[in-house]
């Protein structure tokens, strides 16, 4: 069965844009290295829907992935719930 991921990109203008897809690594050791190289890039690409779609780094807010990836970068905190403390 083919499990499937979700992202979500949120933009600074306050739209965002949702794909899903299907795994995209065999080996989940890899997952946390791609994290990092894919932050490290000007523009998240993304092919679907017949098309290759690059959004620039510098206009997102932030991204969220689903499910959480199984191996992240060590920098990375872990158990955390959304609280308003302001």
């Amino acid at each position: 069965m083919t499990q499937k991921r979700s992202v979500t990109i949120h933009f600074m203008d306050g739209t965002k844009i949702a794909y899903d897809f299907p795994k995209q690594v065999t080996d989940d050791s890899t997952m946390s290295s791609k994290i990092e190289a894919l932050l490290d890039k000007q523009f998240i690409a993304i092919e679907g829907d017949g098309a290759a779609h690059f959004y620039p780094v510098n206009n997102i807010k932030s991204i969220q992935l689903h499910p959480v990836p199984q191996k992240l970068p060590d920098y990375v905190i872990h158990g955390a719930v959304a609280a308003d403390t302001y």
